[in-house]
């Protein structure tokens, strides 16, 4: 099967972070705008060439009065390529005021609520995502702003557990390109542009200014983002040398260097807990021997130079 440059350049990408193997089970999250189509179109392709397995999940927001249109497309859309096709609606207004959080937090939350659930009823052991170069760029960005660690600073990355972004090498341009010259349909959400939004006020307000500087802004922190991938996994390497996991409970050994901050942060994220910011990962590092902190849901007892941790 031929390949064309942007599927051969995810491709590759997908090669070289063994992103996906032969017989796996992939969730394609898709909404139905240009990039999700596009991960969808390349990834029905590149099944036949290595051997993996694609379903599609759409998540119903009920946001905007096309919303069952849009369903109704990307279902279709499926059928033409003869890929299974899962769908929920949801009310996403309703859940962000019930748990007082953000429209873009719930909608997040929705979204991958349903992409697990319906990962488990498959025994799929992959979720992909459309996320692209101008997302990384952005994510980057917003980390920066709210003061993020280098770990943090990664922003999106490859494979994390289950969920993949195998479009990360590709840029918004490059996908446009794509849709346009394979007539791919695809459906536009106007939340894209909306203001309200600080992704979109980085988009729209904050990019052009970098644009101006350099043209190639967006390859320089894509070649920052896999200096901090690899930084990640030497972090992780480091993590299970100094963690020993039980049931309800893990023993983390402190070395009184610069990686003892981030594994702590690692080890919240394994109890599926946000990781507390600097300032708190740093009273727990200088806790004194028999000290005892609760942190977002998690014990934490000092002992010599080791932690435990329970839920």
């Amino acid at each position: 099967m031929i390949l064309q440059d942007f599927e051969k350049k995810i491709f590759k990408f997908i090669r070289d972070y063994k992103i996906f193997n032969k017989y796996d089970k992939i969730l394609l999250g898709v909404s139905g705008g240009k990039d999700s189509m596009s991960l969808l179109h390349v990834m029905s392709k590149l099944s036949k060439t290595m051997g993996f397995e694609i379903s599609v999940a759409h998540l119903n927001h009920c946001m905007r009065e096309e919303a069952d249109s849009d369903e109704s497309f990307v279902r279709q859309t499926c059928e033409k390529l003869k890929v299974p096709f899962f769908s929920k609606k949801v009310d996403v207004f309703t859940y962000s005021k019930k748990n007082k959080v953000g429209v873009e937090v719930a909608g997040r939350n929705l979204r991958y609520e349903f992409f697990y659930e319906t990962l488990r009823r498959l025994s799929y052991n992959k979720i992909a995502t459309a996320h692209h170069m101008d997302d990384l760029f952005e994510t980057m960005i917003y980390r920066i702003l709210r003061g993020t660690g280098i770990y943090g600073l990664g922003g999106l990355i490859p494979i994390e557990e289950e969920i993949t972004k195998p479009m990360l090498c590709v840029d918004l341009e490059e996908i446009k390109n794509y849709v346009t010259i394979n007539n791919i349909e695809y459906v536009e959400d106007k939340y894209n542009y909306s203001l309200d939004y600080a992704r979109n006020k980085i988009r729209y307000e904050i990019t052009p200014l970098f644009k101006k500087i350099n043209p190639r802004y967006k390859e320089s922190f894509f070649r920052l983002a896999k200096i901090i991938w690899g930084y990640r996994e030497e972090v992780k390497r480091k993590f299970e040398e100094r963690s020993e996991i039980g049931k309800d409970s893990l023993k983390l050994k402190l070395e009184n260097d610069f990686f003892d901050a981030e594994i702590i942060r690692i080890a919240f994220l394994k109890f599926s807990k946000y990781p507390p910011n600097m300032e708190e990962t740093e009273k727990i590092i200088k806790m004194r021997n028999g000290g005892v902190r609760n942190i977002n849901g998690l014990s934490i007892t000092k002992k010599s130079d080791t932690l435990l941790i329970k839920i």
